[in-house]
């Protein structure tokens, strides 16, 4: 016998007023992570070698590649440096 109480988590979520600005916040960290995470191995750093080239701790290369914080730009701006990578704001680059 099928049991139709199944509450989907998903969509009770998305009914939070809240949901939508969480989505996109994380999006972004999600993001970071991604390009981060990407660009450290195609570099063949580990994440305490890239820690240590942007004065910060492996503990923190591993939050932000798993999208568990609010990077700020500072940190943001030395990521890219160590990783060659660019920053877009609409049609301008950052870095």
């Amino acid at each position: 016998m099928k049991n139709t109480n199944k509450i989907d988590p998903i969509a009770k979520a998305r009914k939070h007023p809240d949901f939508n600005k969480y989505s996109k916040d994380a999006r972004a960290r999600i993001l970071l992570a991604r390009e981060v995470y990407n660009a450290r191995l195609k570099k063949g750093y580990s994440q305490q070698k890239l820690a240590k080239k942007i004065n910060s701790t492996q503990k923190e290369i591993s939050k932000i590649e798993n999208g568990e914080v609010n990077v700020g730009l500072d940190t943001i701006f030395k990521l890219l440096q160590s990783l060659n990578l660019k920053f877009q704001i609409g049609k301008s680059f950052l870095l």
